[in-house]
């Protein structure tokens, strides 16, 4: 975790229009940018400020990977982040979403999330023409499912952050409102 992105995140969220507190954005990105510093190669896509009332959205292909549907973690409750980090590093294997509601309650994980609409999403947010999914959502690389349903959640989910980090070029992502807000490696 670089002392630098901790301090453009703390300026980017401070101007988020996304209602959610600083403080759990950035336990949630402090998390995420630990893991990346301690392991290679993984994904993982977290949407952050979920609502129960989106539960139409999800599927799980895999019961075994929705290990907070019963043991739910608190992102603001969290002191020591190596609790946090034990209980998600777990996970980067799993397929799927990890959802965490807007009181930081980590309430699902290997989530699948569906009926998004990537592509009706893109000509919203940036309509023209472009080449793919990835130049019409702004991403400087070619980019996977991963992070175009991250980007697409940010948009349909509204008030969430939604956070990544790419199992091919281990970059992380921020988005809000269907945009990046953030961007590193």
């Amino acid at each position: 975790m670089t002392e630098k992105a901790i301090f453009e995140l703390i300026e980017i969220f401070k101007k988020s229009a996304v209602n959610l507190p600083i403080s759990l954005k950035m336990k949630t990105a402090e998390l995420v940018l630990n893991l990346m510093k301690n392991q290679k190669n993984f994904g993982l896509f977290i949407v952050l400020g979920w609502h129960d009332q989106w539960q139409d959205y999800t599927d799980i292909s895999d019961s075994t990977q929705d290990i907070f549907v019963k043991h739910h973690i608190n992102v603001a409750d969290i002191e020591n982040h190596a609790d946090w980090y034990r209980e998600v590093e777990s996970t980067v294997g799993f397929d799927g979403a990890i959802l965490i509601d807007g009181n930081g309650e980590v309430v699902h994980s290997g989530v699948i999330l569906e009926g998004l609409r990537p592509r009706s999403v893109a000509e919203r947010v940036n309509p023209g023409k472009f080449a793919d999914l990835s130049e019409q959502f702004g991403f400087s690389q070619k980019v996977h499912s991963r992070h175009l349903f991250a980007i697409t959640s940010s948009h349909v989910f509204k008030d969430t952050t939604v956070f990544t980090v790419s199992e091919e070029t281990n970059s992380f992502h921020v988005f809000e409102n269907g945009r990046i807000v953030y961007s590193l490696g």
